[in-house]
């Protein structure tokens, strides 16, 4: 397929997808996995909907999902599943969760898809193709003043049990610059960030592969940049910094300011 053509397809499954969390939001009961990670029935039937769509669509491609089994790739490509980013918001039948699937090709991601099934919007990017916001470009914001700048986290929990000391001072910096601080965070931050509708996302940890693999080819798609607090390439469980890409120096320089 060509990019158009894997972009229609990550919206169409993701959608798809969407439709069965639909049917448990505000319903679903909240299990705990052995991490300590919450999980419903949504969960599971969700991935296993986009799971279907990949064997059926691309049965040489590998996946790696949250709630299942990897399945080796035998293309050199892999899809990249998150039934439900923000299953906290799902379970508390609060609308800001996502579907997230991205493609890696050649051990990086080249595509990257979001879609809100409350909300009914659709964000997806190709390298290269730019970012898409329910069929129309998506672009990030042109704020370059600190001053002025919207700043989202995705929870006050993860700086209390996931960050150090010199990390919690550099944001409480950064909030104090900022002109308004909200928690509208996990994949949604990411697409007010790449939609425009935010200048600054800022998380202690990334989580997973799978919460982070479609961000960095959507912000980037968008005008934006995707980072740790250093400017190096996000990993599991690192810090993350995403920006329109105007901002993303001056951010940095105040997330690691000493003093």
């Amino acid at each position: 397929m060509d990019r158009d053509n894997l972009m229609d397809f990550a919206a169409r499954t993701a959608t798809g997808a969407g439709k069965i969390t639909l049917e448990h939001f505000g319903r679903a009961a909240v299990e705990f996995k052995g991490d300590g990670s919450e999980v419903t029935i949504a969960d599971r039937a969700a991935e296993e909907f986009i799971r279907a769509a990949l064997r059926d669509a691309f049965p040489e491609d590998g996946i790696v999902g949250e709630e299942g089994e990897d399945v080796p790739s035998r293309s050199g490509r892999r899809w990249i599943v998150d039934p439900i980013d923000g299953t906290r918001s799902f379970s508390s039948a609060v609308p800001l969760y996502a579907v997230l699937i991205a493609l890696e090709e050649e051990g990086a991601p080249t595509l990257g898809c979001c879609h809100f099934p409350v909300l009914g919007e659709t964000l997806v990017a190709s390298r290269g193709a730019g970012a898409w916001l329910n069929g129309r470009p998506s672009r990030v914001s042109d704020c370059d003043d600190l001053s002025d700048a919207r700043l989202v986290t995705s929870g006050f929990e993860y700086w209390r049990d996931r960050s150090t000391d010199e990390h919690r001072a550099g944001f409480d910096r950064l909030v104090r610059t900022t002109r308004f601080a909200r928690t509208w965070g996990d994949g949604y931050g990411y697409f007010l960030v790449a939609t425009g509708r935010v200048d600054l996302l800022c998380d202690p940890i990334s989580g997973s592969y799978w919460d982070y693999a479609p961000m960095d080819v959507i912000v980037g798609e968008a005008g934006g940049r995707f980072t740790q607090f250093d400017g190096s390439p996000v990993g599991a469980w690192t810090p993350a910094l995403a920006s329109n890409g105007r901002l993303h120096e001056a951010a940095s320089l105040c997330l690691r300011a000493r003093g």
